[in-house]
């Protein structure tokens, strides 16, 4: 147990750094590609590369079909909407605004949890509820403030309240998907929740597609995608939930404070 434990902190010691320099390499690509069309194409990959592991490791991508309709809720939740706000708000506002506002995600996974009756919350965490609520107010207020030299298309304060929105989802996905876990293996799960995420963000992304111009990519911009493809989607989502299958939610989004 004591050995499990352990590799399960260094597994998601590897996650944080991961993100965290995922963040990063994203704000980078995004000066050269639309957002919503490197979103698309890094999934698109990620659903290919997901479906085919499954089927090597496991035989079957199948799930009954009675929790179709949970895994399309889990697609939408956890990639669709999320994935959106996340990719919108990081071209909006800093890596370093988004990498703060998603150090709240523990407190609304632990509301989330709560009210769902999976776990408890005491008095002393409902107070760092607030704190932390408060910080990510801060946040979003300093955005406003330096704010008035970008476009309202782009303001900061829009693209914060985006990234929280996306620690919302984010944080629903991960405790909906505590059912599924106790049925399919994080590999599964992962693969069929992020191919119907994408399938449904397509449509959102064709005018990205269209408008963008492939030939002013650089090979800088590429590399960025393939590694935000491998690690910070595929390699990164199937630690998380094998850690949500084996510690719970809260436990493990506490590591994304350290992002």
């Amino acid at each position: 147990m004591t050995r499990r434990r352990l590799t399960n902190d260094v597994e998601l010691m590897a996650v944080v750094l991961f993100w965290a320099f995922n963040i990063t390499v994203v704000k980078v690509s995004l000066r050269e590609m639309g957002p919503l069309a490197f979103n698309v194409l890094r999934f698109t990959g990620a659903a290919i590369l997901l479906l085919a592991l499954t089927r090597w490791f496991e035989g079957s991508v199948r799930v009954a079909r009675g929790d179709m309709g949970r895994m399309v809720l889990l697609g939408l939740v956890g990639h669709t909407f999320y994935q959106i706000c996340f990719i919108l708000g990081l071209e909006r506002t800093t890596a370093s605004a988004t990498s703060l506002i998603f150090g709240s995600t523990p407190i609304v996974v632990g509301l989330l949890s709560r009210m769902a009756g999976h776990e408890r919350i005491a008095m002393g965490s409902a107070a760092g509820a607030l704190l932390a609520f408060s910080g990510v107010y801060l946040i979003g207020r300093g955005g406003t403030q330096g704010a008035s030299a970008q476009s309202a298309e782009g303001s900061v304060a829009l693209g914060n309240a985006l990234v929280f929105a996306a620690v919302v989802w984010w944080s629903l996905y991960t405790v909906l998907s505590k059912k599924m876990l106790e049925r399919y293996s994080p590999l599964r799960v992962t693969a069929i929740s992020l191919t119907i995420g994408t399938l449904f963000m397509i449509p959102a992304a064709i005018p990205d597609l269209a408008a963008q111009h492939w030939d002013a990519i650089s090979a800088r911009t590429w590399l960025g995608l393939v590694y935000s493809l491998l690690f910070a989607l595929v390699i990164s989502y199937v630690i998380w939930y094998r850690s949500v299958k084996q510690v719970g939610s809260l436990k493990t989004a506490v590591y994304s404070n350290m992002v």
